[in-house]
């Protein structure tokens, strides 16, 4: 069946077979894992436990039982013939999931599709702009644009309502109610960069505070956890926690306003170090059923397993020596699904937290 594109053109049929080859494998980390051909990238579950990919290869989604390896639906987004390069860097789900929200990257471009049949609802073009995330909000009222800025659109993805005034903004999160907004960017005080977080109160989109994370280091992701009470964020080689304020925070400098960077006590950012897979993408890390097991794929390297001086719970937990791109949580089956850029879709036990090398 062809499947018309928001632009009008045709998509063709995928040409993947019916089924996802099984790929033998002595990891004993793993419950199954099928070869997927297509450069597999963002990663998303559906309402039934059906797992939706995205292929960067084929510009596609495909819709895949993860318990048999069966390909239920394909959809391509743009045929071979349009010079179009959409990445699919990440996919997410509204809350009912009943949309896939599809990041493009390069393609300046993001897409909305019905699931389960895979209809594209909307595309969104930001000209001139990489979309490295899109994050619906919770409760149905904002779909949230990582790009140059955060731009954030009606529910539909119909009409921009307003950027956020954080300039070259580096990951974005809501709470799990939808009630603030999270981004991650950079401030320069005295020549120096220093990365913080904005929390954003989405009823308003005044800022409520900004937290100070005590690193110059690009973050990959941000996410809530703990209920909301505390936002992790993840570097390259470097994982942070930080507990939430209510009231507004600054980093400040000396008196004469030349001395050095300068936190309130209780600004102090936990920290543990990390080594995230190369090329990964931003959904390398998951939160389990409890919402604060945090798991998250490292390549081969020396790593500690809890945050140096946390009092929040949250338990790290690494699926260690995993080249993964994405991983999400089936709450369903108690499993890790993940893609990698090796070319295979892999269902694996949830990891123990602290786990020992």
């Amino acid at each position: 069946m062809l499947l018309a594109s928001a632009s009008g053109v045709l998509a063709e049929p995928l040409a993947i077979e019916s089924r996802l080859e099984p790929a033998p494998t002595r990891d004993r980390k793993v419950v199954r894992r099928f070869a997927l051909p297509g450069k597999p990238h963002g990663l998303a579950l559906g309402a039934d436990g059906t797992a939706y990919v995205g292929l960067a290869g084929p510009q596609a989604v495909i819709a895949v039982d993860p318990a048999t390896g069966d390909v239920k639906k394909k959809a391509v987004l743009d045929s071979a013939e349009i010079a179009s390069t959409k990445e699919l860097v990440t996919l997410r789900t509204n809350v009912d999931k009943s949309r896939l929200y599809i990041a493009n990257g390069s393609d300046e471009s993001a897409s909305i599709l019905s699931l389960p049949d895979l209809g594209v609802i909307r595309e969104i073009t930001m000209e001139g702009e990489t979309i490295r995330d899109v994050v619906p909000d919770p409760r149905g009222r904002y779909v949230y644009l990582l790009g140059r800025r955060v731009h954030v659109f009606d529910g539909e993805g119909d009409i921009e309502l307003r950027a956020l005034p954080v300039d070259n903004p580096m990951a974005i999160a809501t709470t799990t109610d939808g009630s603030i907004l999270a981004v991650v960017g950079t401030e320069t005080f005295d020549d120096t960069r220093v990365t913080s977080v904005w929390l954003f109160d989405t009823s308003n989109f005044n800022e409520i505070s900004r937290e100070p994370l005590q690193t110059e280091d690009p973050i990959e992701l941000v996410m809530f956890a703990d209920r909301g009470r505390s936002v992790v964020a993840f570097g390259r080689n470097r994982l942070y926690e930080k507990r939430v304020t209510s009231k507004p925070t600054r980093i400040t400098a000396g008196g004469d306003g030349s001395g050095p960077m300068q936190v309130k006590v209780g600004d102090v950012v936990n920290g543990t170090h990390a080594c995230l897979p190369e090329n990964s993408g931003p959904q390398i890390a998951t939160l389990t059923g409890n919402d604060t097991m945090l798991v998250y794929a490292e390549r081969r390297c020396s790593a500690s397993a809890s945050f140096t001086g946390s009092n929040s719970g949250i338990l790290p937990a690494s699926l260690y020596n995993v080249p993964a791109y994405a991983l999400t949580y089936d709450a369903k089956t108690n499993s890790i699904l993940a893609t990698d850029r090796a070319g295979y879709l892999t269902i694996y036990h949830v990891p123990r937290a602290a786990l020992s090398r």
